[in-house]
Protein backbone atom coordinates (compact mmCIF):
# COMPACT_ATOMS: atom_id res chain seq x y z
CA UNK A 1 0.00 0.00 0.00
CA UNK A 2 1.28 3.40 -0.91
CA UNK A 3 2.40 5.67 1.87
CA UNK A 4 0.10 8.44 2.97
CA UNK A 5 -2.99 9.00 5.07
CA UNK A 6 -4.59 5.66 5.90
CA UNK A 7 -8.33 5.42 5.27
CA UNK A 8 -10.86 3.05 6.75
CA UNK A 9 -14.05 1.42 5.46
CA UNK A 10 -16.98 0.84 7.80
CA UNK A 11 -19.08 -2.29 7.17
CA UNK A 12 -22.39 -3.28 8.72
CA UNK A 13 -24.89 -6.12 8.28
CA UNK A 14 -28.54 -5.18 8.61
CA UNK A 15 -32.03 -6.64 8.87
CA UNK A 16 -34.84 -4.26 9.84
CA UNK A 17 -32.63 -1.84 11.78
CA UNK A 18 -34.06 1.51 10.65
CA UNK A 19 -34.38 2.90 14.17
CA UNK A 20 -30.82 1.96 15.08
CA UNK A 21 -29.37 3.23 11.81
CA UNK A 22 -30.37 6.79 12.65
CA UNK A 23 -27.78 6.60 15.44
CA UNK A 24 -25.09 4.22 14.16
CA UNK A 25 -24.54 5.49 10.61
CA UNK A 26 -24.00 9.18 11.50
CA UNK A 27 -21.41 8.08 14.09
CA UNK A 28 -19.35 6.59 11.22
CA UNK A 29 -18.91 9.82 9.26
CA UNK A 30 -15.19 9.74 9.96
CA UNK A 31 -14.82 6.64 7.75
CA UNK A 32 -13.95 6.85 4.07
CA UNK A 33 -16.98 4.76 3.09
CA UNK A 34 -19.85 2.92 4.77
CA UNK A 35 -21.02 -0.38 3.31
CA UNK A 36 -24.32 -1.90 4.43
CA UNK A 37 -25.16 -5.52 3.60
CA UNK A 38 -28.91 -6.00 3.95
CA UNK A 39 -30.60 -9.40 4.07
CA UNK A 40 -34.16 -8.40 3.24
CA UNK A 41 -35.29 -5.48 5.40
CA UNK A 42 -38.92 -4.39 5.11
CA UNK A 43 -38.85 -1.40 7.48
CA UNK A 44 -37.12 1.15 5.26
CA UNK A 45 -33.58 0.35 6.43
CA UNK A 46 -32.27 0.16 2.87
CA UNK A 47 -33.79 3.47 1.83
CA UNK A 48 -32.52 5.22 4.96
CA UNK A 49 -28.99 3.83 4.58
CA UNK A 50 -28.85 5.10 1.01
CA UNK A 51 -30.18 8.50 2.06
CA UNK A 52 -27.37 8.67 4.61
CA UNK A 53 -24.78 8.07 1.90
CA UNK A 54 -24.05 4.36 2.38
CA UNK A 55 -23.35 1.79 -0.29
CA UNK A 56 -26.07 -0.85 0.12
CA UNK A 57 -25.98 -4.40 -1.27
CA UNK A 58 -28.29 -7.35 -0.75
CA UNK A 59 -27.19 -10.81 0.41
CA UNK A 60 -29.34 -13.62 1.73
CA UNK A 61 -28.47 -14.34 5.34
CA UNK A 62 -26.86 -17.67 6.18
CA UNK A 63 -24.58 -17.09 9.19
CA UNK A 64 -23.31 -14.02 11.02
CA UNK A 65 -19.69 -14.87 10.30
CA UNK A 66 -20.08 -15.35 6.56
CA UNK A 67 -22.35 -12.29 6.28
CA UNK A 68 -19.77 -10.05 7.96
CA UNK A 69 -16.96 -11.60 5.93
CA UNK A 70 -18.82 -10.76 2.74
CA UNK A 71 -19.34 -7.19 3.93
CA UNK A 72 -15.62 -6.81 4.64
CA UNK A 73 -14.74 -8.20 1.20
CA UNK A 74 -16.59 -5.27 -0.41
CA UNK A 75 -14.44 -2.62 1.28
CA UNK A 76 -12.12 -0.65 -0.98
CA UNK A 77 -9.68 0.07 1.87
CA UNK A 78 -7.45 -2.42 3.64
CA UNK A 79 -8.52 -1.09 7.04
CA UNK A 80 -12.03 -2.31 7.89
CA UNK A 81 -14.23 -1.34 10.82
CA UNK A 82 -17.14 -3.71 11.48
CA UNK A 83 -19.87 -2.02 13.50
CA UNK A 84 -23.19 -3.55 14.50
CA UNK A 85 -26.33 -1.57 13.73
CA UNK A 86 -27.16 -1.22 17.43
CA UNK A 87 -23.80 0.35 18.29
CA UNK A 88 -22.60 3.94 18.27
CA UNK A 89 -19.11 5.40 17.95
CA UNK A 90 -18.53 8.35 20.26
CA UNK A 91 -16.65 11.37 18.85
CA UNK A 92 -13.73 10.65 21.19
CA UNK A 93 -13.47 7.07 19.90
CA UNK A 94 -13.71 8.22 16.28
CA UNK A 95 -10.76 10.57 16.79
CA UNK A 96 -8.76 7.84 18.50
CA UNK A 97 -9.41 5.37 15.68
CA UNK A 98 -8.31 7.88 13.05
CA UNK A 99 -5.05 8.31 14.90
CA UNK A 100 -4.40 4.60 15.55
CA UNK A 101 -4.81 3.43 11.95
CA UNK A 102 -1.90 5.69 10.98
CA UNK A 103 0.45 3.54 13.08
CA UNK A 104 2.53 1.57 10.55
CA UNK A 105 3.02 -1.60 12.60
CA UNK A 106 -0.61 -2.32 13.49
CA UNK A 107 -2.78 -4.89 11.74
CA UNK A 108 -5.79 -4.74 14.08
CA UNK A 109 -7.32 -2.73 16.92
CA UNK A 110 -9.39 -3.89 19.88
CA UNK A 111 -12.25 -1.62 20.92
CA UNK A 112 -13.79 -1.30 24.36
CA UNK A 113 -17.57 -1.66 24.50
CA UNK A 114 -20.14 -0.61 27.07
CA UNK A 115 -23.67 -1.92 27.25
CA UNK A 116 -26.56 0.54 27.32
CA UNK A 117 -29.52 -1.33 28.83
CA UNK A 118 -32.95 0.18 29.49
CA UNK A 119 -31.45 3.66 29.23
CA UNK A 120 -28.41 3.11 31.49
CA UNK A 121 -24.75 2.93 30.46
CA UNK A 122 -23.23 0.05 32.41
CA UNK A 123 -20.05 1.40 33.99
CA UNK A 124 -19.55 -1.64 36.21
CA UNK A 125 -19.54 -5.36 35.64
CA UNK A 126 -18.42 -7.58 32.82
CA UNK A 127 -20.47 -5.62 30.30
CA UNK A 128 -18.30 -2.55 30.98
CA UNK A 129 -15.04 -4.48 30.47
CA UNK A 130 -15.78 -6.02 27.10
CA UNK A 131 -13.29 -5.50 24.28
CA UNK A 132 -13.92 -6.64 20.73
CA UNK A 133 -11.66 -6.99 17.70
CA UNK A 134 -13.58 -4.94 15.14
CA UNK A 135 -10.90 -2.99 13.27
CA UNK A 136 -8.49 -4.97 11.16
CA UNK A 137 -6.61 -5.06 7.89
CA UNK A 138 -8.25 -7.36 5.37
CA UNK A 139 -4.78 -8.45 4.31
CA UNK A 140 -4.18 -9.75 7.87
CA UNK A 141 -7.36 -11.72 8.62
CA UNK A 142 -11.08 -12.25 8.26
CA UNK A 143 -14.22 -13.24 10.16
CA UNK A 144 -14.73 -16.88 11.01
CA UNK A 145 -17.86 -18.62 9.74
CA UNK A 146 -19.61 -19.06 13.09
CA UNK A 147 -23.42 -19.04 13.05
CA UNK A 148 -23.42 -16.70 16.08
CA UNK A 149 -20.80 -14.98 18.25
CA UNK A 150 -18.59 -14.60 15.21
CA UNK A 151 -15.13 -13.11 15.57
CA UNK A 152 -12.22 -11.85 13.53
CA UNK A 153 -9.40 -14.35 13.15
CA UNK A 154 -5.90 -12.91 12.77
CA UNK A 155 -2.82 -15.08 13.35
CA UNK A 156 -0.91 -12.38 15.22
CA UNK A 157 -3.29 -9.54 16.15
CA UNK A 158 -1.90 -6.28 17.45
CA UNK A 159 -2.43 -5.95 21.20
CA UNK A 160 -3.70 -2.39 21.03
CA UNK A 161 -6.96 -1.46 22.75
CA UNK A 162 -8.74 1.86 22.50
CA UNK A 163 -9.20 4.02 25.58
CA UNK A 164 -12.68 5.06 24.52
CA UNK A 165 -15.79 2.94 24.12
CA UNK A 166 -18.43 1.90 21.65
CA UNK A 167 -21.90 2.32 23.15
CA UNK A 168 -23.93 -0.85 22.64
CA UNK A 169 -27.69 -0.19 22.51
CA UNK A 170 -28.51 -3.85 22.20
CA UNK A 171 -31.92 -3.86 23.89
CA UNK A 172 -33.92 -0.59 23.78
CA UNK A 173 -36.82 -2.25 25.60
CA UNK A 174 -37.89 -5.63 26.94
CA UNK A 175 -39.81 -6.52 23.80
CA UNK A 176 -36.61 -6.27 21.76
CA UNK A 177 -34.73 -8.20 24.43
CA UNK A 178 -37.05 -11.22 24.33
CA UNK A 179 -37.17 -11.25 20.55
CA UNK A 180 -33.40 -11.21 20.25
CA UNK A 181 -32.96 -13.64 23.16
CA UNK A 182 -35.22 -16.19 21.49
CA UNK A 183 -33.19 -16.00 18.29
CA UNK A 184 -29.81 -16.21 19.96
CA UNK A 185 -30.72 -19.03 22.34
CA UNK A 186 -32.01 -21.06 19.39
CA UNK A 187 -28.74 -20.49 17.51
CA UNK A 188 -26.74 -21.32 20.64
CA UNK A 189 -28.70 -24.51 21.24
CA UNK A 190 -28.20 -25.61 17.65
CA UNK A 191 -24.47 -25.11 17.98
CA UNK A 192 -24.32 -27.08 21.25
CA UNK A 193 -26.56 -30.01 20.30
CA UNK A 194 -24.02 -32.12 18.36
CA UNK A 195 -21.69 -32.19 21.39
CA UNK A 196 -24.12 -32.03 24.33
CA UNK A 197 -26.36 -34.89 25.46
CA UNK A 198 -29.90 -34.10 26.68
CA UNK A 199 -28.92 -35.17 30.22
CA UNK A 200 -25.87 -32.89 30.23
CA UNK A 201 -28.00 -30.02 28.93
CA UNK A 202 -30.52 -30.50 31.75
CA UNK A 203 -27.80 -30.69 34.39
CA UNK A 204 -26.28 -27.46 33.15
CA UNK A 205 -29.69 -25.79 33.03
CA UNK A 206 -30.21 -26.71 36.70
CA UNK A 207 -27.31 -24.40 37.61
CA UNK A 208 -29.39 -21.29 36.87
CA UNK A 209 -29.50 -20.09 40.55
CA UNK A 210 -25.70 -20.13 40.61
CA UNK A 211 -25.59 -18.33 37.27
CA UNK A 212 -27.77 -15.55 38.68
CA UNK A 213 -25.35 -14.99 41.56
CA UNK A 214 -22.52 -14.98 39.06
CA UNK A 215 -24.18 -12.36 36.87
CA UNK A 216 -25.37 -10.16 39.73
CA UNK A 217 -22.63 -10.45 42.37
CA UNK A 218 -19.43 -11.69 40.73
CA UNK A 219 -19.93 -9.57 37.61
CA UNK A 220 -20.75 -6.52 39.78
CA UNK A 221 -24.08 -5.81 38.13
CA UNK A 222 -25.48 -4.91 41.52
CA UNK A 223 -23.59 -1.62 41.02
CA UNK A 224 -25.55 -0.84 37.84
CA UNK A 225 -28.73 0.13 39.73
CA UNK A 226 -32.02 -1.67 39.05
CA UNK A 227 -31.02 -2.17 35.42
CA UNK A 228 -28.17 -4.36 36.65
CA UNK A 229 -30.63 -6.53 38.58
CA UNK A 230 -32.90 -6.81 35.55
CA UNK A 231 -29.96 -7.67 33.30
CA UNK A 232 -28.77 -10.41 35.67
CA UNK A 233 -32.21 -11.99 35.93
CA UNK A 234 -32.79 -11.93 32.19
CA UNK A 235 -29.29 -13.24 31.42
CA UNK A 236 -29.93 -16.14 33.77
CA UNK A 237 -33.22 -16.88 32.02
CA UNK A 238 -31.46 -16.86 28.64
CA UNK A 239 -28.85 -19.30 29.98
CA UNK A 240 -31.63 -21.63 31.20
CA UNK A 241 -33.57 -21.38 27.95
CA UNK A 242 -30.57 -22.19 25.77
CA UNK A 243 -29.94 -25.48 27.52
CA UNK A 244 -33.63 -26.40 27.60
CA UNK A 245 -33.65 -25.87 23.84
CA UNK A 246 -30.50 -27.97 23.56
CA UNK A 247 -32.32 -30.81 25.32
CA UNK A 248 -35.29 -30.24 22.96
CA UNK A 249 -37.76 -29.89 25.81
CA UNK A 250 -41.18 -28.50 25.05
CA UNK A 251 -41.21 -29.16 21.31
CA UNK A 252 -44.80 -29.95 20.33
CA UNK A 253 -45.58 -30.71 23.96
CA UNK A 254 -43.17 -33.64 24.26
CA UNK A 255 -39.63 -34.23 25.44
CA UNK A 256 -37.36 -35.77 22.83
CA UNK A 257 -34.40 -37.45 24.49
Amino acid sequence: MAEGIQKISAVMIVLNERENLTRSIPSLRFCDEIIVVDSGSSDGSVELARQLGCTVVHREFDHFGSQKSHAASLARNDWVFSLDADEEVTPALASEIQSLIQEPNLNSIWIRSRLVFLGRIFRFGRESRVRVLRIFKRSAGDFDRASVHEKVIIPNPSEVTTRHHILHFSYPDLSHYFKKMNRYTSLGAKRLQPNTSPLEALLRASLFPIKFLQFYILHLNFMNSWQGLAWSALSTYAYLLKFLKTAKIGENGVTRV
